[in-house]
């Protein structure tokens, strides 16, 4: 039984771990027409805001940002081009971090009395048997947001942000952890392009 208890413990374990990563939140303007964008560049030569507060970054973080957002936008469709002022609309990111501490308690389930659960009452020495595991984890949370501005307009059209625990196989592999966050969030640009 103690077995089969620990299976479904750790079942449930991998099932939270797997769904503890939240979709990218998405938010637009729906008076733009975004119908017709076309072309596309970035706000600046160095389009990466750090947001206040946040540890120092790898300096190489915003040169993948761009060749990967270059190469997921021209497989939408869209082309790039130099000059922000040409094109119909214009990207931008923030990105942050910041540490974090998740604290889990858990009864404790075993005991050493009839089979570990504690039945017995006081009569046989046991009781119901209280008690917890406490479980404290340290991690680093990431946020990573792009920002679409409307060239034309002079003004925000498309906002798309994504929240995600940094791993070490994150750190060790950058490129296609970014390819797959930022493939996440712009997988609803433009907006209804979304397969339903």
């Amino acid at each position: 039984m103690k077995k089969t208890f620990l299976a479904i413990v750790a079942t449930i374990a991998v099932a939270i771990a797997g769904c503890s990563s939240n979709p990218p939140v998405i938010d637009y303007d729906p008076s733009v027409d975004f119908s017709n964008y076309r072309t596309f560049a970035f706000i600046s030569d160095h389009p990466v805001m750090r947001a206040e507060g946040s540890p120092p970054g790898s300096p190489l973080l915003e040169g993948r940002l761009m060749r990967i957002t270059e190469d997921i936008l021209n497989a939408k469709g869209f082309r790039i081009v130099a000059n922000a002022e040409e094109a119909d609309f214009a990207i931008g990111y923030t990105s942050g971090a910041r540490d974090k501490i998740k604290v889990n308690s858990y009864p404790e389930p075993y005991r050493p009395y009839y089979g570990g659960w504690g039945w017995g009452a006081p009569y046989y020495g046991g009781g119901y048997g209280g008690g917890s595991n406490v479980d404290v984890q340290q991690y680093v949370e990431g946020t990573l947001a792009i920002d679409i501005y409307d060239v034309a307009e002079h003004k925000p059209a498309w906002h798309g942000v994504a929240t995600k625990r940094i791993t070490d196989s994150m750190r060790r592999n950058p490129d296609e952890s970014l390819t797959e966050i930022v493939n996440e969030i712009l997988e609803g640009f433009p907006p209804g392009s979304m397969a339903q």
